[in-house]
Parts: structure tokens; C-alpha cells; sequence
């Protein structure tokens, strides 16, 4: 099976390699990157294929006017998708939809380095129960802002049954914080995610885990490798929506989860009181300011960091918070082998365990416990 787009879409680089192979790629580079340190053998994508549960598509124009929608191709330019092999087929169908509304309507892209135009990125969504979202990113820019008679028009191409539909406006002004804000325009206002009992409701700007199937093997393995008795305290940094902090307060004494968008703390605490789990606590604060001014001992500390990783100032956070154990998890395992260093004057590496969360790419997720 092999995608028309392959060689020139950047979605995906390595579906011509047999899986097996992709995956003992994938140990070997986490191998080199934490040697000397033992790896456990990687854990395969139970599906390989129509596995994303998430797509960002970006409009673009040239200077003819020509439009495109879609990823990122070679040089920087945006191809326009006709399939994906990644997704389900709902999400080509709906990026052709919006394409043909964008012509109908003749609005103009966004110009990144000319900060013009209205069209930035779409956004689709989907859980496993059957749930879509739709969500149209776009400049705030009162100069290009959208009719009413568009925006009816844009959800009567998408909307069907249990899509949601959102428009997101994009505030940016050199000098000043770039803010966001979110109109629900159709459906309900959130996709639910069921796993092991507990049910998560996610908004637009919610982070979640990008493969549906690795996502429960996450949350076990996690747990596993964590060794816990029942008594701990744990705190979630960088928590999201809750995800991990609730699939491990059934197991603790107390959780407390720490992340910086106000959004996905609001549905992390949703997602406790519709799980009735009462022995965790969500603070919407920078993780690095929340340490440093937080006074209590932790027994296990999960840190799930943008691919960015700790940096500086979060380790600098996390050595001043002193937990026991660190699990930490990250889809970029480069910038955690960089903070690794810094952690290891401190902690011993008990376990490594690479997953594989994005087939046909060179990404890998990784788990690493310290104590």
C-alpha cells in the first residue's frame, strides 16, 4: 500500500519500508541516543494505517492566486491532498468540502511574513466512538473578518451527524501575546474518548494523543513501568486534559495535574467530576512558576513536555521539586536525552521503552523512568 503523494507530501517518508524494519529503525536510533543506558524493545502500533485521530491542513496561495490545502511538501510548499493514507477517509472528504466552499467564497489565505489575508489552517478531529470535529483557524483581523451567509455556508459543507464545528480567530500583533478565541458554530462542543472506565471530553485547542490505538498501551505502560504501592502522591506537569493524571489517581493516593491552557484545564476537571474521581487537582498555571512556588513532596512526578522538551527552566523546576521517581514521556526523544543529562547527576535511568505512535514516520514516542 503506498500513498500518491509519497515522495513529495512530507506527512509521511518512510511507507515504502517494510514495518518491521521501520521499528527496528526506530530502536536502533533510541538505542544510540541513551547509550549506554538499556532499551526495552519498542512496542509496535497495533494499526499501522487510517490510525491519526488528528490532521492540521494549512491554506496557501501563490502569486497567481492558485489555491492549496493541505501538508507541507518538499521546498515549503503546501500540496493539495487528494488521499491520505494516515486517516480516515472522512478527512480528504472534508478538506475537499472546505476546499470547494474557499473557491465558492474567494476569500484570500494568510500571508504569514505579509501578516495578510483570513484562511490559516483547518483542523479535524476524530474518537473513536464516531465523533468529528471541524475547526477553521483564522486571522482576527477585524480588515477580512467573515459574513454571517460564509460561515452558514462553511458548517452546511462539513456539518453532518455528531460533527462539531468551531471557527477559531488567531489574534496576533507584533509586540503583543498572540491570543486565540473560539466560537461554536454547530454541533456539540466537545469529542469524547472512553478508556478503561474513565470518559475524556476534549475542546478544539486540547492536546490529545495523535494514534487512537497506541493511546490505552500508553496509559498501561505508563502505569507498569511507575511501580506504585497505592500510597503515592503524584503530580502531572504539562497534564492536558487529564489524561494520565486520571488513569492514575484510581492507582495513588493524590494527584495533582499542572498545565498552562486554561482551556484544557477546564476539561480536565470536567473529565474528574464525570469520572467521579475525586483525589485529583488541576492548577491552570506555567509549570515552572507552579514549582517554584509550590512547597510539598511528590513520590512520582509524569512529565509529558511539548517537543520542545523540559529546557533549561523546567528541569531547573523539576530538580527544585525533588520527586522520588520522574516519568517522563515525549514524542521528541532528542531534547529528552538533552535533559536527561542535566537529570542525571540527580536520578539513576531504571527504564527506557520506546513506542511506536506514528507508523511510516521517523517520529517514535518514548518512556523514561528516573529515581
Amino acid at each position: 500500500m503506498q500513498c500518491q503523494h509519497f515522495g513529495e507530501c512530507g506527512g509521511c517518508k518512510t511507507q515504502n519500508i517494510p514495518y518491521e524494519e521501520q521499528l527496528n529503525n526506530k530502536q536502533k536510533f533510541i538505542e544510540e541516543l541513551f547509550f549506554p543506558h538499556q532499551v526495552e524493545r519498542i512496542i509496535p502500533s497495533p494499526q499501522i494505517w487510517e490510525y491519526r485521530n488528528k490532521m492540521e491542513y494549512t491554506f496557501s496561495q501563490d502569486k497567481a492566486g492558485k489555491r492549496f490545502l493541505g501538508l507541507f511538501a518538499k521546498r515549503g510548499k503546501v500540496l493539495t491532498l487528494q488521499e491520505c493514507l494516515l486517516t480516515d477517509p472522512w478527512y480528504i472528504k472534508t478538506k475537499n468540502a472546505v476546499y470547494e466552499w474557499w473557491e465558492e467564497e474567494d476569500l484570500p489565505a494568510f500571508h504569514p511574513r505579509k501578516a495578510e489575508g483570513l484562511l490559516i489552517n483547518l483542523i479535524l478531529r476524530t474518537s473513536p466512538s464516531g465523533g468529528k470535529m471541524v475547526n477553521l483557524l483564522v486571522s482576527g483581523n477585524p480588515a477580512y473578518a467573515l459574513t454571517r451567509k460564509q460561515l452558514d455556508n462553511f458548517v452546511a459543507k462539513v456539518q453532518s451527524d455528531q460533527v462539531s464545528v468551531f471557527l477559531t480567530l488567531k489574534h496576533a500583533k507584533e509586540g503583543s501575546v498572540t491570543t486565540y478565541s473560539e466560537m461554536h458554530l454547530a454541533g456539540q462542543s466537545y469529542l469524547t474518548y472512553s478508556l478503561a472506565g474513565l470518559s475524556y471530553h476534549l475542546s478544539p485547542t486540547s492536546f490529545f494523543q495523535p494514534n487512537n490505538y497506541t493511546f490505552p498501551i500508553l496509559c498501561e505502560t505508563a502505569l507498569k513501568m511507575a511501580q506504585l504501592t497505592g500510597k503515592e502522591r503524584v503530580i502531572d506537569l504539562f497534564c492536558g486534559l487529564g489524561t494520565l493524571g486520571l488513569y492514575f489517581a484510581r492507582h495513588v493516593e493524590e494527584v495533582v495535574g499542572v498545565e498552562i491552557n486554561k482551556a484544557a484545564v477546564a476539561d480536565a476537571r470536567d473529565n474528574a467530576e464525570r469520572s467521579e474521581i475525586h483525589n485529583i487537582l488541576f492548577f491552570a498555571e506555567d509549570v515552572s512558576t507552579f514549582i517554584r512556588d509550590y512547597e510539598e513532596l511528590f513520590d512520582l512526578a509524569i512529565v509529558d513536555p511539548p517537543r520542545a522538551g523540559l529546557e533549561k527552566k523546567g528541569v531547573e523546576a523539576l530538580l527544585q521539586l525533588k520527586p522520588k521517581k520522574i516519568l517522563y514521556i515525549s514524542c521528541n526523544p532528542k531534547t529528552q536525552s538533552e535533559d536527561l543529562k542535566a537529570l542525571l547527576p540527580f536520578y539513576n535511568v531504571q527504564k527506557i521503552q520506546p513506542l511506536d505512535q506514528f507508523p511510516h514516520t521517523e517520529h517514535v514516542e518514548n518512556l523514561l523512568l528516573l529515581s
